[in-house]
């Protein structure tokens, strides 16, 4: 089943304009990212300390022409994205920001590498060289090391908008608040529409406090599960792995689970991404990083005691499901004189920009 695709620009664009995503026959735990749970939880509840020692101060807010989205870095001067976040637009209008105990630490971008075959949403994939490189101390995320499978728990951080799930978006994306969540990988599928293209997707839905979204479950929790929301495109999906805080992932889409209907953010809502940790994106992330992925004077990012252990993964037959629009994350464009702020709300339907930017 089939259904429509809402594309951004990109150097090449299928054949077809339709989407089909795939469903899991079992359950499997679910979850993902920005977006909060019901009242007692709120967005205030989900922001990062934004401190140099936070586990997450490698993740920060890829500014595109005055609207945050969200990046991470993955070596001491190269930031990874979504494709749709800066394709077609000059240096001049991208900058690159971490919060770093309550300052702001801010560079130009030098250049742009994006995936040779990005056509939203398939290798929805970029990588920004800095001018200067990040700060001492600021780490490079190492990629996922692990077996890709469904059942993963990920951790999304970014600087989307934010609200309630029960309401949806009620605050705009900010370059200044950095927001976390968790929740699981429901689907692998290596194909998201008839166009004949192939990449390698993760998808998501966000349960409800009370029962299984449409995907599957159990809820990860009120307090944990999330959704991306607009603003989140191109933030990371982490796994943690052993003693590691590891990149599986890079946040690039939403969708309703509901044929025909506009996406709302509230709890039923998919996301999903690129799995960047997948061997295809291997080489091209080494070159495109000039040799140093994952180099960084901190290395590896320790987790708290607590966290360390195994991780619970299990495999699920996909079957085709009724048929959905998907969106980008990126906010409709804006004058560069505007900086972001809690004003800015999700876009309306854009054919022409469609992915979580």
């Amino acid at each position: 089943m089939h259904c429509l695709l809402r594309r951004t620009r990109g150097p090449r664009s299928p054949a077809s304009g339709t989407l089909c995503l795939l469903a899991l026959s079992s359950f499997a735990p679910g979850a993902f990212a920005l977006m909060a749970g019901e009242s007692p939880d709120s967005p205030a509840a989900r922001v990062d300390r934004d401190t140099a020692s936070s586990q997450y101060s490698g993740v920060g807010s890829v500014v595109v022409n005055g609207s945050a989205l969200s990046g991470v870095v993955i070596a001491s001067q190269y930031v990874l994205t979504a494709g749709h976040d800066v394709s077609g637009e000059p240096l001049t209008a991208l900058q690159f920001v971490l919060n770093l105990g309550g300052s702001a630490w801010t560079t130009a971008i030098e250049s742009v590498t994006i995936y040779p075959t990005f056509s939203f949403p398939y290798d929805d994939l970029a990588v920004l060289k800095l001018v200067n490189p990040v700060p001492i101390g600021v780490p490079a995320y190492p990629m996922y090391s692990g077996p890709i499978a469904t059942g993963l728990t990920i951790t999304l951080v970014g600087y989307g908008g934010s609200g309630n799930g029960n309401v949806g978006v009620t605050l705009g994306a900010s370059s200044t608040v950095k927001r976390v969540g968790e929740n699981a990988v429901d689907q692998l599928p290596t194909s998201l529409d008839t166009s004949g293209l192939t990449s390698r997707f993760f998808v998501y839905d966000f349960d409800g406090p009370g029962g299984n979204g449409a995907l599957g479950g159990p809820t990860l929790g009120n307090s944990l599960e999330t959704v991306v929301a607009v603003g989140d495109s191109g933030s990371p999906a982490f796994v943690h792995n052993g003693n590691s805080l590891q990149l599986f992932g890079i946040n690039t889409f939403v969708s309703s689970p509901v044929s025909g209907q506009d996406v709302n953010y509230e709890f039923g809502t998919l996301g999903g991404g690129i799995v960047a940790a997948d061997p295809r994106f291997a080489s091209w992330l080494k070159t495109a990083t000039n040799g140093t992925l994952g180099v960084s004077s901190s290395g590896d990012v320790p987790l708290p005691l607590w966290s360390q252990g195994l991780l619970a993964m299990g495999l699920v037959w996909l079957v085709a499901r009724r048929p959905r629009a998907l969106r980008s994350l990126r906010p409709p464009a804006r004058s560069p004189a505007r900086p972001p702020g809690p004003s800015d709300r999700p876009p309306a339907t854009d054919p022409a920009r469609s992915a979580t930017r």
